[in-house]
């Protein structure tokens, strides 16, 4: 006859189950299904993917990069002026995708959360430029500013997820 044995998690639940990789006693309120086989907690923690694990020197190098590029696009594109609808629009997009660009090599091809806030704040700078040129220049604040500052944040976020 068989000894009962308990979950070392829970003591009061009976099991027989084990964990494929290390062969502890698990029950199925603490197993994790793996492609392989039921696993222990500890066995059955996922890893980061490395394009997504940045540190903290490459996120360093990336917000100055990033609000680099950021003041100098917006500089460009207050030199435009006020095209219209379609070219200012068209303008941020592409801003967007150098700066998501831009931060991803000064993070060494990396991508994740915090680089999209990187790049959110260089888009944050360019539209700040944009609109002290724009009360300057105009003395109002454009729609359309606006409206690129989104879509380059848009471009920013999918080139980085």
């Amino acid at each position: 006859m068989r000894e009962t044995t308990y979950c070392p998690n829970h003591p009061d639940t009976p099991t027989n189950l084990r964990c494929s990789r290390c062969d502890e006693l698990v029950c199925p309120r603490c197993m994790v299904q793996a492609p392989v086989g039921v696993r222990c907690q500890e066995c059955g923690k996922g890893t980061r993917l490395p394009t997504y694990d940045v540190s903290g020197s490459l996120l360093a190098r990336a917000i100055p990069a990033s609000l680099g590029v950021g003041l100098a696009g917006g500089v460009a594109i207050a030199l435009i002026g006020r095209p219209g609808l379609f070219l200012q629009i068209a303008a941020m997009a592409g801003l967007g995708y150098l700066l998501a660009e831009v931060v991803s090599l000064a993070a060494n091809r990396k991508r994740g959360r915090a680089l999209q806030f990187v790049a959110f704040a260089g888009i944050a700078a360019a539209y700040t430029v944009l609109v002290v040129t724009s009360i300057y220049f105009y003395g109002t604040i454009g729609l359309f500013d606006l409206i690129g500052a989104g879509v380059a944040s848009y471009v920013a976020y999918i080139r980085l997820r």
